[in-house]
């Protein structure tokens, strides 16, 4: 069967591209080695019969907030999202935790002495976020709010160390803001550690961290069932070993790691280009 495009991976970026291109009429297939789809966005008994855990991660600010997700009708399409009463709590060695939640009041008079200085890191970003969202999530381009992205920037190109010492006098919010940083797995004294701490504060401010309701294997679900709804069809247990295996003549995206990708299109690619992703 021809096809206009083919994803190589069924991950959250694969299928959103999926949907993408079958909202624009293009007759997409995603294959997908695994038994299930989903990639890092599955759920399973991976410890006791009866206790589902998500595999990767649980909790998905930037799935919300996602400019994308947000076009999208999701909750037609099973997905439920359940909010605690704060995004955060990070403990310290005797004293109480630290909360993030949405309230920014609430969460300066947490922070004791650094609440002020929390607040003027956090509340330029406020008035519209999802403007802010749409330029730092996006593609790459000429943005909508220049001077707030470059605001952004000025903060998320420093090591989570530095900022953390410029911004803040007490252990409370450093560990705040690092613990968020964390989240990008870059040691937090390397350059750019800011830009997911400074990113996933303020995204505690405009919604509480959302869990999806029956694990993260329910977000994989709603936009395959979506993507099916738009025509598109989904092949799981389909190894692809070169793209001489696939349908000729489509455009092919890769939602894989670059080994995946040298290994499949290594008749395809240049050397050196081969070389860079086995790197």
């Amino acid at each position: 069967m021809n096809y206009d495009a083919i994803i190589i991976g069924s991950g959250p970026n694969g299928l959103s591209a999926a949907i993408v291109l079958a909202e624009a009429g293009l007759k997409t297939l995603v294959v997908e080695a695994a038994s299930t789809i989903g990639g890092g966005t599955r759920t399973g008994e991976w410890t006791l019969p009866g206790f589902q855990h998500d595999h990767c991660s649980a909790v998905h600010p930037t799935g919300i907030l996602s400019p994308h997700w947000r076009t999208l009708p999701l909750q037609d399409f099973g997905l439920e999202w359940i909010h605690p009463s704060a995004s955060v709590a990070h403990p310290l060695e005797g004293e109480e935790a630290v909360l993030l939640s949405r309230s920014l009041e609430e969460t300066a008079a947490n922070l004791g002495v650094d609440g002020k200085a929390w607040r003027n890191m956090v509340a330029p970003f406020l008035n519209d976020p999802h403007a802010f969202f749409k330029d730092a999530l996006g593609p790459l381009g000429i943005p909508k709010q220049p001077f707030q992205l470059a605001r952004f920037g000025m903060k998320a190109m420093l090591p989570a160390t530095v900022l953390a010492k410029i911004l803040f006098k007490e252990k409370r919010a450093r560990a705040l803001l690092a613990g968020n940083a964390a989240h990008s797995v870059i040691p937090l004294d390397h350059p750019f550690s800011s830009a997911l701490g400074v990113m996933f504060a303020i995204m505690a401010h405009v919604v509480d961290w959302p869990v999806a309701a029956g694990g993260s294997q329910s977000i994989s679900q709603a936009l395959a069932a979506y993507f099916k709804s738009l025509g598109g069809e989904i092949q799981t247990d389909f190894t692809v070993e070169s793209l001489d295996k696939l349908p000729p003549n489509a455009l092919y995206l890769f939602n894989t790691d670059p080994l995946q990708l040298a290994h499949i299109a290594k008749d395809h690619l240049p050397d050196s280009y081969r070389k860079r992703l086995r790197k």
